[in-house]
């Protein structure tokens, strides 16, 4: 009898065993992903001027270019330095890149304008391109189109030089429609902005000829990406 009783508590104790949950062990807290670093080369921002600036807004080196689009040396600025100043001094946060168009003719009015339509976030693709490729639309007007460039209505001459000049074919694959361009042409309060903005660059700055550049507030006597990129670099190294 004892020693069916002592079974019968075995076969008890077995099963109370089985039913038995494994005991719970504690997880270890999920770990963050770090966050996505910032794409300065993708971060533009406008001024109150409504001048462009590309980049990183309270960067150590703030570079400014008063760009001309009918000056083949800005456009050489652009295809010598254009990726490097991006690759190498925006993209990791160090730079910005403000962009001020500078008025030299009635040709720059309108391309400026152009190049200040549609979202601002493309503004610094479209401004690569104009300048990366001058060479498709750039060209001295014939007789008869200087003619229509002079024109006394304001846009009637925006009109024909970006007729004449084929600047809504060139514009159509930055995404913007001959409608969205035409109203942009018509844009005179800022095309008089533009204006104004270059009469001051002359009278308080000094500034004869493009591209001129401010680096951090002061002019450079360099005009050229050879030139300037060792400044920009020494610049860098004395943050670092």
């Amino acid at each position: 009898m004892a020693r069916r009783l002592a079974l019968l508590l075995l076969a008890a104790g077995a099963l109370a065993l089985a039913g038995a949950r494994p005991p719970v062990r504690p997880q270890p807290p999920a770990q963050r992903a770090a966050p996505a670093p910032v794409q300065w080369d993708k971060r533009v921002t406008v001024t109150p001027e409504g001048n462009h600036i590309l980049g990183n807004p309270d960067a150590p080196i703030r570079l400014v270019e008063y760009v001309s689009y009918s000056c083949p040396h800005c456009g050489i600025f652009e295809m010598q330095g254009g990726a490097e100043l991006v690759r190498d001094f925006i993209r990791p946060g160090t730079a910005s890149f403000e962009v001020r168009p500078f008025l030299r003719n009635e040709l720059d009015k309108a391309v400026s304008l152009l190049a200040t339509c549609g979202a601002p976030k493309r503004f610094f693709e479209r401004n690569a391109a104009l300048l990366g490729h001058q060479h498709l639309w750039l060209r001295n007007p014939t007789l008869s189109q200087a003619r229509r460039w002079d024109d006394p209505d304001y846009l009637t001459r925006m009109h024909a030089i970006a007729d004449d000049l084929a600047l809504y074919q060139f514009m159509e694959p930055l995404g913007l429609t001959p409608r969205q361009l035409d109203a942009c042409l018509a844009n005179e309060d800022l095309a008089e902005r533009l204006q104004r903005q270059t009469d001051e660059a002359m009278e308080r700055l000094g500034v004869t000829g493009t591209p001129a550049f401010l680096l951090n507030g002061a002019q450079t006597p360099e005009n050229t990406w050879p030139g300037l990129r060792p400044r920009l670099q020494a610049l860098l190294g004395s943050f670092t």
